[in-house]
């Protein structure tokens, strides 16, 4: 028998674990009351996933909402692949519902309720409150006529912007029950991996939703509320039928659904981004400038990312070192590999990393024009 090589070399096998993925920001959620389903076999307080209407007509009837959430949801373009239908538990109220599903670990983005629920204004401030909380976006629809009153100032609309949640925009539609959860379904499409994937609300199609042809009085009510409308488009006798107009969130901030939208899905990459890279290290992530790298970097891969996906874009800023103004990318990472080398005993001891500063700019979308024109 040779002397065996292994006695000589000792080699230890460092395996780097996969770490976590990225968020599922197209999962989109109907919470149906405990008794809509005509199954007897589908369990309150659990869901089930389907991949198109007819899937749902054959647990639901045609004429419940569930089966019209799902018609609008999948008649979006492009298509989504699945939808989930949550069975709440009797008793409980939407709240409850809600944290539930989140408490069981079932995941969704985009959600709404049965126009049982969604007729009482106090329920629907509720959840839209509960699901920002949570991370989640209501995608709700009203079919309130005083929304067009610009007179009437109680309306979920006035209501909804004066609560002032982030994750939430209202549709206003006279008939349609879930225009809003179609709209959702477009943004559901997303993929924040890809090229150009980012989008705006605005001027989005509904196929399955009838555009309205409303007063010029309540076009500027909506427009002042902050609503949500879907209608023809018109000038000189040709007729564009269907965009969406005024796409914006009841947020404080004045933001449209893209800007709350995007800004989760880059959260989220930053966060398992960073988290990756200071546990998928086979031995330990250095407390020394080249440790410190490694994070900025990550966050560095994420704003490229986001750049390519179109969520950031060139701006031109005040150098806040200098004063001097700037054209950045989109994002400049403040920090400096060596700041690491300034963090106090304690942040030391505690095993911080130096804190990562990221200045983003967004690149938006246009969605008006003006043009002067000199007649010479």
């Amino acid at each position: 028998m040779a002397y065996p090589a292994e006695s000589i070399i000792n080699i230890d096998t460092l395996i780097s674990s996969a770490g976590l993925g990225t968020a599922n920001f197209g999962a989109g959620m109907i919470f149906a009351d405990f008794d809509s389903s005509s199954d007897v076999a589908f369990v309150e307080g659990s869901y089930r996933d389907y991949g198109s209407a007819a899937q749902v007509a054959v647990d639901f009837d045609i004429a419940s909402d569930p089966y019209a959430a799902a018609l609008a949801w999948f008649s979006a373009v492009p298509k989504p692949k699945t939808m989930r239908i949550y069975l709440r538990i009797e008793g409980d109220t939407p709240a409850e519902s809600m944290n539930d599903a989140i408490n069981k670990r079932i995941w969704f983005f985009w959600y709404e309720f049965e126009t049982s629920i969604r007729s009482v204004d106090a329920d629907v401030l509720d959840l839209a409150a509960a699901g920002d909380a949570a991370g989640k976006f209501f995608a709700y629809t009203t079919n309130q006529a005083t929304v067009r009153d610009p007179a009437v100032t109680t309306d979920i609309v006035s209501k909804a912007f004066t609560q002032g949640t982030r994750r939430m925009f209202v549709v206003s539609h006279a008939t349609e029950l879930y225009a809003g959860f179609e709209l959702a379904a477009v943004f559901s499409r997303v993929n924040f991996n890809a090229t150009n994937s980012t989008i705006t609300g605005e001027y989005k199609k509904l196929p399955n939703i009838d555009a309205e042809d409303l007063t010029e009085n309540a076009y500027n009510a909506m427009k002042a509320k902050g609503a949500v409308f879907y209608t023809k488009v018109e000038t000189g006798g040709s007729v564009d039928n269907g965009r969406i107009i005024n796409s914006k969130t009841t947020s404080t901030f004045g933001e449209f659904i893209d800007d709350v939208f995007n800004l989760d899905a880059f959260t989220n990459f930053m966060t398992i981004a960073l988290y990756n890279a200071l546990t998928k290290v086979p031995t330990k992530l250095r407390q020394t400038p080249a440790g410190q790298q490694i994070l900025i970097d990550a966050a560095a891969q994420i704003g490229e990312k986001f750049i390519d996906n179109g969520y950031l874009g060139e701006r031109l800023y005040l150098d806040d070192q200098t004063g001097e103004e700037v054209l950045s990318r989109g994002y400049e990472i403040l920090t400096k590999a060596e700041d690491i080398l300034q963090i106090s005993d304690a942040e030391r001891a505690a095993r911080g990393a130096a804190p990562i500063r990221m200045r983003i700019f967004r690149a938006g979308a246009i969605h008006t024009v003006d043009l002067t024109a000199n007649v010479e």
